[in-house]
């Protein structure tokens, strides 16, 4: 994804305290998958042999949207120790769902019509074990970009295997036009609404203090 696009959700982290790397990463069609994720695996790797003052006890990896797919499956399929925690902004948790719902997501994603094989392998549950780290999905019950039932069935298989999980849904009328619901109409560069930025703080803070 473009890193401009979630340039509001850096700056939001940034004011609470947190240092920010916003990276983008490469995008189907044009490229398949894995090139999307280990881009992101390789952002992390390079950070962490980087001259910068990281402390992997307190790295977080956070997206919105396919991003949140790909946080999670960063998070999930690096070395367990690598990242502390994971945020899924309105994410695709489970791809068999949303699969139903947009196969031709999977068509763009694949090259191909993918197969169960296919999905297994690139769902974030696939990757799930005990020892995994916290995780925070934040989700619009009324998103149709994609759907709630998705994060639904990633909280339960979460927690079917013993791992920390948050979940904060909300079904605010108002955000009904806007796709995910997850951006402030008429910031520029787009801000999450305030209470996902809460939540979200307060997530992140707690798990620090952990």
């Amino acid at each position: 994804m473009d890193r401009h696009a979630v340039r509001g959700i850096a700056d939001f982290l940034a004011g609470n305290g947190f240092a920010v790397f916003n990276i983008d990463y490469r995008l189907a069609p044009q490229h398949r998958w894995p090139a999307g994720l280990d881009d992101c695996k390789a952002a992390v790797q390079w950070l962490l042999g980087s001259d910068f003052p990281v402390n992997s006890g307190k790295l977080f990896v956070i997206g919105a949207s396919s991003g949140g797919h790909y946080a999670l499956m960063t998070g999930l399929t690096l070395p367990r120790g690598t990242v502390r925690s994971i945020v899924s902004i309105s994410g695709i948790d489970d791809v068999f769902i949303d699969s139903r719902f947009w196969p031709d997501r999977y068509k763009a994603l694949l090259g191909k019509t993918p197969d169960e094989k296919d999905l297994t392998e690139i769902d974030p549950a696939t990757c799930l074990t005990a020892d995994a780290p916290p995780i925070l999905c934040t989700h619009w019950r009324r998103d149709e970009v994609v759907r709630f039932a998705v994060c639904t069935a990633f909280e339960q298989a979460a927690a079917e295997k013993g791992v920390k999980i948050s979940v904060y849904s909300y079904d605010d009328h108002d955000r009904q036009f806007e796709g995910h619901g997850i951006w402030i109409p008429g910031t520029s560069p787009r801000r999450l609404y305030p209470d996902l930025e809460a939540v979200i703080a307060a997530f992140m803070k707690e798990v620090i203090s952990e």
